[in-house]
């Protein structure tokens, strides 16, 4: 929610006036005579003199009522991180608590000398200046400028807060802000795609996070779903700011092929300090985490009960070279050989898994049809490792040099013994397809004595929004940026499906692929309202998403059949063998040296993209 400047400033006015009262009530319990909280001295540091409390620089808001004072704070060291974070987090002593429930009695201080010799929960008095680090609002009330540390008596614990459910409100996170804290579990696992990267888990206190347009269409649903999805994450962090650190120390289970941390893996006993950095709530975590229970990996797809199975595909960004052994780096896709070879295994591994017989793909080179190309190396994979007796895959081919303008593109294969073409391929080569997407490609098939039509479908990206204007610019629905067009193009996809575009005569027909949108926003709305159905979401008998982004899953990939080939639907689902996966798992992690990838990586069909396949079970009789 976007806040008007003068609501912001009438807000910001009333947070500094409840501000002053409660430096004025804090000066008063720490022996202050003129009624203010307590300046800093100057000259040496002495210990017992009158101190600031860290409540009253915490205030009850956002953001600190006394920015900007220079002060002395007397409390317990609760936790360092001289070299991650560089500083170190004081807490209160129970016996100088403002016993105020709306403010936080931790604080982070700047500090750039060494701690070396000081004891753990050491008694320290320090001297610096209010500041709050980050954009506004979500910021981190610290003291910076430190000009001086003493040690001040004997240590004093102050055990961790425990927390067995998310704070209430953005308020109440506030309240706990830089407190060292206990999560006895289980917590869930909902995103992993910085595990790698910078040492990051976001975990959830409410199970598995859904993307709000996902399941509400846009509107004030959406809305209180995003809040709450907000409200009970939390980030769990290594305590550094590098990225992709040599050791992820805090997992009781080291990352790795038996041991994913997968999305949904259940997690007990975290202990760290809380702190608001980079727009979210993160703990920074003091000790490893006690246990873990892993999510299990899928290792068969599952069962359709059909006597056809159709299915879509994101091969993610599949570049081949030229064809040859040569031609890496490639555009988008693989930059070595020896990547693309672990890509193709991978691939190849889920595609024989998958046992359909047609497969609409996404994000294939953008190469042509001949002996070379990106799709007919795929094919010629895929028959290789399944040998003479299932080996029998062709793919769709089109008398162009390409489909569509952009690097990547659509595509098709199918099994010769189990479906038969009917007619040639059609292409809906219009705009915004050719300029903002990749043309929807429309087979139609035999088998049984059924006639259908597969469209593979690739839409433009939610993503590269700098250029977004008018309504293509990001709303703030939740539907993000270029919306309209992909509204534009599911009207388009409608109309030309509408026209019978391949010539068959029938009316069955499923267009499958990656749509860039969710379940609940406005191009999937648009083209269930004209009659398509989610078989999907009709047949499920668990919860739907193909995709899992920033924490939240969600469908970003769908099977939207007519009526009339919805019928003859057994079954639709997805095999989640990537997306609740580590981007740790791909054919080839970027900072991380040959042997440990290596060391994770397997030829299994597990993170072989970023999203998840669909399988569709079609009923011939």
């Amino acid at each position: 929610m976007t806040v008007r400047p003068w609501l912001r400033a009438a807000l910001a006015a009333r947070l500094i006036l409840s501000g002053v009262l409660l430096v004025m009530l804090a000066a008063c319990r720490s022996g202050a005579d003129d009624g203010e909280l307590p300046r800093a001295f100057e000259g040496p540091l002495n210990c017992g003199r009158p101190a600031a409390l860290i409540g009253a620089i915490q205030g009850e808001g956002p953001l600190s009522p006394v920015l900007g004072r220079s002060v002395e704070v007397e409390a317990i060291l609760s936790a360092r991180f001289m070299d991650g974070l560089g500083g170190l987090f004081l807490v209160t002593e129970p016996t100088h608590d403002d016993k105020n429930p709306a403010t936080s009695e931790g604080i982070f201080v700047r500090y750039e000398g060494s701690l070396l010799r000081l004891a753990r929960n050491a008694r320290l008095r320090v001297r610096g200046r209010v500041a709050e680090l980050g954009e506004a609002p979500d910021t981190l009330t610290a003291l910076i400028e430190v000009t001086d540390l003493i040690e001040c008596g004997k240590p004093a614990k102050v055990l961790p807060l425990r927390l067995t459910a998310a704070p209430l409100s953005e308020l109440a996170w506030e309240a706990l802000e830089s407190q060292r804290v206990f999560l006895p579990g289980p917590v869930s696992v909902i995103g992993n795609d910085a595990l790698l990267r910078n040492g990051e888990l976001t975990i959830s206190f409410d199970g598995r996070d859904f993307a709000p347009t996902e399941l509400h269409a846009p509107g004030p649903e959406a809305s209180a779903r995003s809040e709450a999805n907000r409200r009970t994450r939390l980030i769990l962090d290594d305590g550094q700011l590098n990225s992709y650190p040599q050791r992820l120390w805090y997992l009781p289970q080291a990352l790795a092929a038996e041991t994913p941390w997968r999305v949904d893996s259940q997690v007990t006993g975290v202990e760290g300090v809380l702190e608001q950095r980079e727009g979210a709530w993160r703990m920074q975590l003091t000790d490893p985490i006690e246990g873990v229970k892993q999510a299990p990996r899928p290792q068969q797809p599952p069962e359709l009960d059909g006597d056809l199975r159709i299915a879509s595909f994101n091969v993610l960004n599949y570049f081949n070279g030229d064809g040859k052994g040569g031609g890496f780096p490639t555009e988008r896709g693989a930059q070595t050989p020896a990547a693309f070879s672990r890509q193709r295994d991978k691939i190849l591994t889920a595609l024989a898994g998958m046992q359909a017989d047609v497969v609409a793909l996404m994000e294939i080179e953008n190469d042509g049809f001949g002996k070379d190309s990106a799709i007919a190396d795929l094919t010629d994979g895929l028959n290789h490792q399944l040998g003479n007796a299932a080996g029998d895959y062709a793919f769709v081919s089109l008398d162009a040099p390409s489909l569509g303008t952009d690097q990547i593109t659509v595509g098709m294969i199918y099994r010769r013994a189990r479906v038969q073409l009917v007619g040639a391929a059609a292409v809906l080569a219009q705009a915004p397809f050719l300029e903002l997407g990749r043309p929807p490609l429309a087979q139609t098939f035999e088998s049984g004595g059924v006639t259908f039509t597969v469209v593979a479908n690739h839409f433009k990206s939610k993503g590269g929004c700098d250029p977004a204007r008018g309504p293509n610019a990001d709303q703030g629905d939740g539907q993000d940026c270029w919306n309209a067009t992909r509204v534009t193009m599911a009207q388009s996809l409608w109309d030309w499906l509408q026209a019978d575009p391949t010539g068959s005569g029938s009316k069955n027909y499923i267009a499958l692929g990656d749509f860039n949108a969710l379940g609940e926003e406005d191009p999937i709305r648009l083209l269930k309202a004209r009659g398509m159905r989610d078989v999907l979401a009709e047949t499920a008998v668990e919860p739907l998403y193909s995709y899992v982004f920033k924490g939240e899953s969600g469908r970003l990939d769908h099977a939207l059949a007519s009526p009339e080939m919805a019928a003859l639907v057994s079954r639709a689902a997805e095999w989640h063998i990537n997306a609740d996966e580590s981007p740790a798992f791909e054919y080839g992690s970027a900072g991380y040296d040959a042997s440990s990838l290596r060391a994770r990586y397997r030829a299994d069909p597990f993170r072989s993209s970023d999203h998840d396949p669909i399988l569709v079970g079609v009923k011939l009789q």
